[in-house]
């Protein structure tokens, strides 16, 4: 029995780490929802910017107004490179936090199957024990109920 006790200690501490992984992960895929927002309105604003520029070429535009866009949009184009990276290195720790995650959950389910069968082998022993025990009693009756 103390054994099961030992192992249900475990087990808590098991989902203590488990609890904890959680949270990094969830942290982690906020970081990355986070980046990628930016990623998508960077690149929102870029074709926007594209557009604006390619009207200005069409239609008579200015030269100021056409280098002051493609400046801009250069710009643009560093930023949202600068920004993928950035992605990319988040989705990486989100993919290891979830890794890692899995990795607890698997634990805590180990343990908890051998929590079940320990319990399940301390029932069938108690089961054992009473059945032996009416085994003996019967066994006494039927002696003292014989002897008369």
């Amino acid at each position: 029995m103390t054994n099961v006790h030992a192992f249900e200690k475990i087990l808590t501490h098991q989902e203590n780490l488990k609890n904890e992984a959680q949270l990094e992960y969830k942290s982690a895929v906020s970081a990355f929802e986070t980046v990628a927002e930016e990623l998508y309105q960077l690149l929102k604003q870029k074709e926007t910017i594209e557009e604006k520029y390619q009207q200005t070429l069409h239609s008579s535009g200015s030269v100021t107004t056409l280098m002051t866009h493609h400046t801009y949009l250069q710009q643009l184009k560093q930023r949202i490179l600068h920004v993928e990276a950035n992605v990319s290195e988040k989705r990486v720790i989100m993919e290891n936090k979830r890794s890692e995650l899995t990795d607890q959950h698997v634990e805590v389910k180990k343990f908890e199957k051998i929590i079940d069968r320990k319990w399940e082998v301390i029932k069938n022993k108690e089961k054992e024990n009473e059945n032996k025990m009416l085994d003996e009693a019967s066994i006494r009756q039927y002696f003292n109920h014989g002897e008369r």
